[in-house]
């Protein structure tokens, strides 16, 4: 059904297309009984059914963890789409470009879930009808259902599958709105490289201009030059803005989202240092996916910045005048400093940091499973 919803917005301008691509994330959402887009909360059967989930993976993890001992073994509406759409063909083909991209986006986080969540549900069936082996998709157990009841293990089953499903869109739900906000950065990336090829173009046609006027002839089009640098350096602006909304919003999101993956990460891999546990080891994949595709966009996001910094720095900045030359170094000078993404304000969100993380799990790992 996604992808007949992605098919026909293809065929819109970029606007509608960006629009009903934000009403469709959200209908993910609403399957949890959760309006993200909605003023007010109004609570339905989908969203008691999200928080009985909630509640029984919470509650029965914590009680599978005391039962042992103690044992340690959720968007942003971009609307500047309609604004620019029209200013010509090269605009429009750009943010169609940007939503191709989004929907590229979604397509891969779409399938690395189902692939991993349908391993969480058919292993445990598979390993059954195998050899009789009886383990649980995740990895808590509810009291009073003991997995040697046939009735028990298949109601157990039934419960984490229900689970399962939640979390599975919750994951693929909340990551969309995310993403649907960080990647209109590139969009605007994208913007600001159109509006600097149009200035460039002006400066170009200015020194044209000046070669064949007479010495001290008075060059035409100043005008227009001045509106086209001060398009870029609002722009620009505009650009900065949205980057540092961006991480003020997504700010605890973000670290919250990686590092809680990373936690799960490293206690899953210490669980099966010491024995083979199926539901960690596949909670492990699941988990260094959820994070590695927020710090590969967070890569993507950092080759924006760079292109933003480097448009700025082709400009022929020797064609302005005076005055338009200190307009422009000021933008230049903040464009040495962007807002780029990071996690707790001190790691940038990128694959060099998800590398870090994976050190520093194998460290800390090691470090326990000396102390056991």
């Amino acid at each position: 059904e996604l992808d007949i919803q992605i098919s026909y917005i293809t065929m819109n301008s970029p606007a509608s297309r960006f629009r009903e691509l934000s009403k469709n994330i959200n209908s993910l959402t609403n399957l949890l009984g959760v309006d993200v887009l909605a003023p007010k909360l109004v609570f339905n059967y989908r969203t008691w059914t999200t928080i009985f989930a909630i509640v029984n993976y919470a509650g029965f993890t914590v009680f599978s963890i005391l039962n042992n001992g103690g044992d340690w073994v959720v968007g942003l509406k971009a609307s500047l789409m309609g604004e620019y759409e029209n200013r010509g063909q090269s605009y429009h083909k750009t943010l169609n470009s940007n939503i191709d991209r989004l929907l590229g986006i979604m397509r891969i986080i779409r399938n690395g879930y189902v692939i991993a969540f349908c391993m969480m549900g058919t292993l445990p069936l598979a390993m059954l009808l195998y050899d009789g082996t009886r383990v649980t998709a995740m990895q808590y157990l509810i009291p009073g259902l003991p997995l040697e009841n046939d009735f028990c293990y298949i109601l157990t089953y039934l419960i984490q599958l229900v689970t399962m499903v939640v979390q599975g869109v919750g994951f693929y739900a909340g990551d969309l709105f995310v993403f649907l906000g960080l990647t209109q950065i590139l969009t605007f990336a994208d913007v600001l490289q159109l509006k600097i090829n149009e200035l460039n173009d002006a400066l170009e046609h200015k020194a044209e201009n000046r070669a064949l006027a007479a010495i001290g002839g008075q060059i035409q089009g100043e005008d227009m030059r001045q509106h086209l640098l001060l398009e870029v350096i609002k722009w620009h602006q505009l650009f900065t803005d949205y980057c540092r909304s961006v991480n003020a919003l997504y700010y605890e999101l973000i670290a919250t989202q990686v590092l809680s993956m990373a936690l799960a990460m490293m206690l899953s891999f210490c669980i099966n240092l010491t024995s083979f546990h199926m539901p960690s080891a596949i909670f492990f994949v699941v988990s260094a996916y959820s994070m590695s595709i927020y710090c590969i966009l967070g890569t993507i996001l950092e080759f924006g910045f760079d292109q933003v910094y480097e448009s700025i720095c082709n400009v022929n900045w020797y064609e302005l005048n005076g005055g338009q030359r200190k307009l422009f170094g000021l933008m230049l000078r903040e464009a040495q400093y962007p807002h780029t993404i990071q996690i707790l304000g001190v790691m940038s969100l990128s694959v060099r940091t998800a590398l870090q993380i994976v050190k520093l799990i194998y460290s800390v790992s090691m470090m326990m499973m000396n102390r056991t």
